[in-house]
C-alpha cells in the first residue's frame, strides 16, 4: 500500500524547515560513509535519527518520512532539469514546485544526483509529470521504422534469396502495422474525421 501524498504548497513549513535544517547538520542521514560497516552505519544513522526527532520533538518515523518526501521530490525536480524535461526557470515559475530552488536543499546538490528516476517512488513521478504534462510515450514514425530495418538488412545482408524476402515481409508487415496505428491515433485524436467501418 502506497503512502498517499499530501497536496504541494509553495513554502515549507515550520516543520519542515526545522527536518531540512536538521538533516543538514547531520550529513550521515543523506551521505553514505563508505569506511563505516553496514552496522556501524546503521547505528549512526538511528542515531542522527533520533538526535533530529528529540530537538523537533516529534516522532522518529514522522521525521523520516517527511524528510523521504521531500529528498525524493528534490531529487525529482533535479532530474527533470537534467533530463531536460523541464527548465529551471518553468519549476521557480510554478506555484507548487518553486520552493525546491530556493536554496534551502543546496546541501543537497552533491549528493542529489546519486537518486536517479528509478529510485523516486511512482506516487511522486505521476505528480510532478503530471504538473508539468511530461509523458514517457516516445513517437516512433515509418521513416524510423524503416531506417532501422534497411540499416539491419545492410549489416546482416542475408546471403540467400529467401533472407532477403523473409526481411523484405519483415519490412512490410512493419510499415502496415505503423500506418494502422498513426491512423488509429488520427482518428481518436480527432472524432470529426472518424470514419465507419
Amino acid at each position: 500500500m502506497s503512502k498517499k501524498i499530501g497536496p504541494e504548497e509553495n513554502f515549507w513549513s515550520p516543520f519542515q524547515q526545522e527536518v531540512m535544517r536538521l538533516v543538514q547538520r547531520h550529513p550521515i542521514v543523506y551521505i553514505r560513509d563508505i569506511m563505516m560497516t553496514p552496522t556501524q552505519y546503521k547505528a549512526a544513522v538511528t542515531t542522527a535519527w533520533d538526535r533530529i526527532a528529540r530537538d523537533i520533538r516529534m516522532p522518529q518515523k514522522i521525521c523520516k518520512q517527511e524528510w523521504t518526501s521531500i529528498k525524493f521530490r528534490y531529487a525529482k525536480v533535479n532530474n527533470m532539469i537534467r533530463y531536460g524535461k523541464v527548465t529551471e526557470e518553468i519549476i521557480l515559475m510554478h506555484p507548487k514546485t518553486s520552493k525546491y530552488l530556493d536554496g534551502s536543499l543546496d546541501f543537497m546538490d552533491a549528493y542529489i544526483y546519486e537518486i536517479d528516476d528509478d529510485d523516486v517512488p511512482a506516487p511522486i513521478h505521476k505528480r510532478f509529470n503530471k504538473m508539468f504534462g511530461i509523458t514517457n510515450k516516445q513517437v516512433v514514425t515509418k521513416e524510423m521504422v524503416q531506417a532501422l530495418l534497411k540499416k539491419r538488412m545492410q549489416e546482416e545482408e542475408p546471403n540467400d534469396e529467401m533472407g532477403k524476402i523473409h526481411v523484405q515481409n519483415l519490412m512490410n508487415i512493419v510499415e502496415d502495422a505503423v500506418e494502422r496505428s498513426l491512423r488509429e491515433m488520427t482518428t481518436t485524436e480527432d472524432p470529426e474525421h472518424r470514419t465507419a467501418g
